[in-house]
């Protein structure tokens, strides 16, 4: 009989109540003069009368004793409470009859493997043994428990039993909810696989829906599909089984662009490029690129992200690129044009870490010269296409990468993190030899309404051991500091050695295509570390407008440097 009645009480409820049935029936109506306990080995007397609130000299009350034996119930020590009368010195001993839970002796818990440890889920229930079992106390951490889970992600997760035995053992089985197959509907291209090794999750594994949201973002950031839906439906209730049905419509991954315009970084330019995201249904990127203008690029770049289906990536990308430049010339209040020539290549093998964290390790080539362009005046020292640079560059960087920004387009939250180490000369050959170090971090957050604020930090530090040359850090200009051009920074009496950068920009939406941005930014280059200080900063600001286009994101920005001078920007892609 006892047994039968905790398992009636400890059945998944969670919220128990006590039934009308059990109350004093027929109650004398008299005087109060005692009120005892009675069946209580454990649990003391003060406690439970404590939640009496009936007291001796009132008159019984039939309403007030039951509302005093669910109180007495509620305390969460006992699987019944009853009344009984007895007189008492000319009136009635009010005698509370209870039924103790049994003591607890062990908590056994069974199907948490894969959710959490033992101890961390007995620290959830905070149930003490060689104490009476506490139900009440037990339902709300329970209930406290499974609300965990459900935040957790584990959004199936139940209690498929709990009981306590007459023995006082608690057992507590956990039915996680787990995946019994991932279906895919509407790639027409793109392999099942392409798809599948960018979700995080597997058939058989538990399900969590901050996986399949990972997954959805991962499949988002490809830009292989142009509407992604993933659903879960069960299909075994008794089992806890569910099946993932991701629904996607494939987008056109396959580009050829052409235009122009002009760009305060390369001056104007025009260009041909062609590409594809998606080579084959296979993941894998090709793209090529001629640019003309003021800078003339040849180029050609190919990206495996899962290399002979391994987690390892692999890319390369070759270039001959040909850019008309300014400097200022020592002695001499006026500026200088040049011609800067490159050709190289790179080769980059990368792999993910934990957390989102990825590394890559890139080999890079490079022979660059710089020419006195003939359109500069004459001037005694300077004669006209004579080679001044002639480096041949040959390195090794090892990075750091973390994206979990939420929108490639307009981020409002996450934060994109990079950190790298280029080391040049040495064993590696060539005339170039210096270690840089690159650290460039951007957050996101959102703004009122649908804006969003972003804000980045980069910082160049460089030990050159022989002069960097080409490998000089830039400054000014339309990714970097807005109302500068590049050339107010670029001179040939100091070697831009290090640099600090500092961007913040508040980002407001009118519609999906457009975005107007208002902005300030500050940085400076110097060639000594000692140098560097805040103090030294130089401050632009200014306001802008975004487009979204196949072609890729358009952008048209105004800066005032600090003398109150103008500058327009133009250019593609995002700041930052």
């Amino acid at each position: 009989m006892k047994k039968g009645l905790l398992s009636a009480l400890l059945i998944l409820t969670l919220l128990l109540s006590f039934s009308s049935a059990a109350a004093a029936q027929n109650i004398p109506i008299n005087e109060i003069t005692k009120i005892t306990v009675q069946g209580n080995d454990y649990v003391g007397d003060f406690e439970i009368l404590n939640a009496v609130q009936t007291e001796v000299g009132d008159q019984t009350d039939q309403e007030a004793l039951r509302a005093d034996m669910q109180s007495v119930f509620d305390l969460g020590y006992f699987s019944d409470v009853n009344i009984v009368f007895e007189n008492f010195e000319g009136g009635l001993n009010v005698i509370f009859e209870v039924v103790e839970n049994p003591v607890l002796e062990a908590i056994e818990l069974s199907g948490y493997e894969g959710l959490y440890t033992a101890a961390s889920i007995k620290n959830e229930l905070d149930l003490q043994t060689g104490t009476v079992l506490n139900v009440k106390k037990m339902n709300q951490n329970l209930k406290s428990f499974q609300e965990k889970m459900q935040d957790d992600g584990y959004i199936l997760a139940r209690y498929k039993n709990v009981n306590i035995s007459d023995e006082g053992v608690l057992t507590v089985e956990i039915s996680p909810g787990r995946l019994d197959t991932v279906e895919i509907s509407g790639n027409t291209k793109t392999d099942n696989d392409v798809i599948l090794r960018e979700m995080p999750i597997e058939a058989g594994e538990i399900i969590n829906i901050n996986k399949i949201q990972r997954g959805y973002q991962n499949l988002y950031r490809l830009e292989y599909f142009e509407n992604i839906n993933p659903e879960l439906e069960r299909v075994d209730s008794e089992n806890n089984l569910a099946k993932l049905v991701i629904n996607l419509d494939e987008a056109n991954t396959g580009r050829l662009n052409f235009g122009g315009g002009y760009s305060s970084t390369d001056g104007w330019i025009g260009f041909v490029e062609a590409s594809e995201k998606n080579l084959f249904g296979n993941g894998q990127n090709i793209g090529a690129k001629w640019q003309f203008g003021d800078t003339t690029t040849y180029s050609l770049n190919f990206y495996e992200p899962y290399l002979m289906d391994t987690n390892y990536s692999f890319g390369f990308s070759v270039y001959d690129r040909e850019t008309d430049r300014t400097t200022s010339y020592s002695g001499s209040d006026e500026s200088l044009d040049y011609i800067r020539k490159s050709k190289g290549g790179s080769l980059s093998l990368g792999h993910p870490l934990p957390k989102d964290w990825s590394t890559s390790l890139r080999y890079r080539i490079e022979d660059t010269e710089e020419v006195w362009d003939e359109t500069n005046p004459d001037y005694s020292d300077v004669i006209e296409g004579e080679k001044f640079t002639d480096t041949e560059l040959r390195s090794l960087t090892l990075s750091f990468n973390r994206d979990t920004s939420n929108n490639r387009f307009h981020p409002t939250s996450g934060s994109i993190n990079n950190f790298s180490v280029e080391y040049a000369g040495g064993f590696m050959g060539g005339n170039m030899d210096f270690t840089k170090f690159n650290w460039d971090s951007r957050r996101y957050f959102p703004g009122f309404s649908d804006h969003a604020v972003a804000a980045r930090m980069k910082l160049g530090l460089s030990d050159p051991r022989t002069p960097l040359g080409g490998e000089e850090y830039d400054l000014g200009g339309s990714d970097s500091l807005r109302g500068y051009e590049r050339s107010d920074f670029d001179s040939a009496d100091r070697a831009n050695n290090n640099l600090l950068l500092l961007n913040l920009e508040y980002r407001i939406p009118f519609n999906e295509s457009f975005t107007g941005v208002l902005f300030t930014d500050a940085g400076n280059v110097w060639e000594d570390r000692d140098s560097i200080s805040l103090d030294d900063l130089k401050y632009g600001y200014g306001l802008g407008m975004r487009m979204n286009t196949p072609v890729g994101q358009l952008r048209l920005d105004y800066g005032w440097d600090e003398d109150q001078d103008g500058q327009l920007h133009f250019s593609i892609g995002n700041t930052f």
